[in-house]
């Protein structure tokens, strides 16, 4: 009669935990791309020129690849827990850096401890997990999420950070609110850098970031205004400058289409103070912020085949204004990465995989679109319903040529133009989920790169082929 007993128990057991599991919905969603890149000249120098205090990067020729898995756990209707970008083996074939010297050593038996930048993403990295649920007086999404995503692509960048967001529509109108916790310096023991360590938390140092957004949709497309409001007291300590970072952020943006053709536009507006000094400081001229950034961009379909044009435009910063910064805030604000003109020009994978371009200039062009005119011609066709072949031209230069911070210092630059590229992009979908791409791009580099003198440049050309699974 006991084990008749333990045996029933054990078998409730059982139910009861089929019966809980069953009533929570579960949807997995996710991608994995591998792709092989050859980057022919990527340091923009000379080839086989050995320059005093410059070094030159190689050609690069790697493969890299990434899986990530997305879960909604849809606990009852209006409730949800997500957990998103759930990244795991993204990194370069061959890479050694995390693992010793054996590729297929066991992680946990590696020696990594001399690893000075361990990538977590390589093993499993779970970048979101928050909360959505909808109640009568609007929804709530609450914890680590996606952020730094509105309107077009031009200025996202698709950034993860814990935050509190509500949501409210009102027929075609939803209003956004959200509150961002960038850094928080609030608790524990906090170091402030410069040989200055607090026992306690450092007062009213966060780096936060509040929004309101307002989305209106209509039949032929959607407009959306946002205001955020940066708050970034880090540097108020004593022994960090002791200044305030207080910005106001505008940014509107439209969508519309009209038959065949299809138009949107962006514009964002920083200003406030970049350096506002307090304490001792105080007597410290204020270093204010007025930039602007304008984003264009049209297409048309016609059957098969289809063109457009681009432009962008983002201000650069005047070196000759010490008591304001004009532009170059693209980065400071870490707006912009997704916007990806060209294979080569301001590409935010090159970037990831091998790094700033730079050539001889002291300010390196990187993932974000600054101090930059970018006028982009496209046109593809279709062959047939898989298939895609898309020929593209893309022609930058800078806003404002910088001078260099050295010697000998306040040169301005010799030239202003980022380069002309030439790409060539064609993809084939295998299956419905399974797309293959190959393409190549052809960069006429620009005199920018040769900072302040006449060093000799050289022209990059890049090939790559990607697979990649949606599911």
């Amino acid at each position: 009669m006991k084990k008749f007993w333990i045996v029933l128990l054990a078998l409730g057991l059982v139910a009861g935990f089929a019966f809980s599991a069953s009533a929570v919905d579960v949807k997995f969603s996710g991608q994995y791309y591998v792709q092989g890149t050859y980057d022919d000249n990527p340091s923009y120098r000379e080839k086989n020129v050995t320059t005093t205090g410059y070094q030159s990067i190689g050609t690069q020729a790697f493969f890299n690849q990434r899986l990530r898995l997305n879960v909604t756990f849809q606990i009852a209707e209006g409730l949800a827990l997500k957990m998103e970008r759930i990244d795991m083996l993204e990194k370069k074939w061959g890479d050694l850096s995390w693992s010793a010297t054996n590729e297929t050593l066991n992680r946990r038996e590696g020696s990594y401890t001399s690893v000075t930048a361990p990538r977590t993403q390589e093993n499993i990295e779970i970048e979101r997990a928050y909360l959505d649920f909808t109640t009568k007086i609007g929804r709530f999404m609450i914890g680590y999420q996606n952020t730094d995503a509105f309107g077009t692509d031009a200025f996202d960048s698709y950034d993860t950070r814990g935050m509190i967001k509500y949501m409210l529509p009102i027929g075609p109108l939803t209003l956004i609110a959200d509150a961002e916790k960038k850094q928080d310096k609030n608790s524990g023991s906090t170091p402030l850098g410069g040989g200055i360590t607090s026992n306690t938390s450092t007062t009213d140092a966060d780096w936060d970031l509040y929004s309101l957004r307002a989305i209106y949709k209509f039949g032929a497309g959607e407009a959306g205004l946002m205001y955020q409001y940066l708050k970034d007291n880090r540097n108020r300590p004593v022994g960090l400058g002791e200044f305030a970072t207080k910005v106001n952020v505008i940014n509107p943006y439209a969508k519309l289409k009209f038959g065949p053709v299809y138009v949107e536009a962006e514009g964002i507006w920083a200003t406030g103070d970049l350096r506002k000094y307090e304490g001792a400081a105080a007597s410290t001229p204020t270093v204010s912020v007025d930039a602007f950034g304008l984003f264009l961009h049209g297409r048309g379909n016609f059957g098969p085949a289809y063109a457009g044009l681009q432009f962008a435009w983002v201000r650069g910063d005047d070196p000759d204004t010490t008591d304001k910064v004009e532009g170059n805030f693209m980065g400071t604000l870490g707006y912009g990465s997704s916007y990806d003109p060209g294979l080569i020009l301001f590409n935010d994978d090159m970037n990831t995989w091998i790094g700033n371009r730079q050539g001889y200039a002291t300010v390196a062009t990187s993932t974000f679109v600054d101090n930059a005119w970018i006028y982009k011609a496209y046109a593809g066709f279709k062959p047939t319903a898989k298939s895609d072949i898309t020929l593209s031209v893309i022609y930058a230069y800078a806003d404002k040529k910088p001078k260099a911070p050295f010697t000998p210092a306040g040169t301005q630059y010799a030239g202003d133009v980022y380069g002309t590229e030439i790409d060539l992009v064609a993809t084939y979908n295998i299956f419905d989920n399974l797309q293959y791409k190959i393409g190549g791009g052809y960069l006429f580099v620009g005199d920018y790169y040769k900072g302040i003198t006449t060093n000799k440049i050289d022209n990059d050309f890049l090939l790559i082929h990607k697979l990649t699974l949606n599911f």
